[in-house]
């Protein structure tokens, strides 16, 4: 994803290359689950509500084996508050399977920045074949170096 976002955006994300690698590095070494790779709310159906409420994930055509921290970026993205997004990931952290060894708060949040990281990549690389609907744009290479910035830090 990194080569067709540079060819997009050329010059624009020589800061995110090396932040970019780093993710991948560390991303590598996290548990591996089955992702869905596009689990944004516009992909998710909820029917019902409370304890009896069923979700039902949609378009499963990104579906692969990674760490599952990458879907929850996906889920977190867009339109949360910062209060919105915290709480969520924090519900995810709590729920940590028992079988596998948690991480720390902060080493688990700079692991979902990194997951942020690949995303914003991701949806630079897709720009040229596809622009997304106005109520989902997202301004992704601002996010990218911002996310690059800060944990190069």
């Amino acid at each position: 994803w990194l080569g067709r976002a540079a060819e997009v955006r050329p010059g624009a994300l020589d800061r995110v290359a090396a932040s970019h690698e780093r993710a991948v590095a560390l991303l590598s070494r996290w548990p591996r689950s089955l992702v869905h790779g596009e689990f944004y709310a516009s992909n998710v159906l909820v029917e019902g509500e409370g304890a009896e409420a069923r979700v039902r994930p949609v378009d499963w055509e990104m579906a692969g084996v990674g760490p599952g921290l990458v879907d929850l970026a996906a889920l977190t993205s867009g339109g949360w508050s910062a209060e919105e997004r915290e709480r969520l990931a924090a519900d995810y952290h709590d729920a940590w399977p028992a079988r596998l060894p948690k991480p720390g708060w902060d080493e688990f949040l700079d692991a979902l920045d990194h997951c942020r990281l690949l995303l914003a990549v991701q949806w630079i690389g897709w720009s040229r074949e596809w622009t997304p609907p106005a109520e989902h744009a997202h301004d992704w290479l601002g996010e990218a170096l911002g996310l690059a910035d800060r944990l190069s830090a």
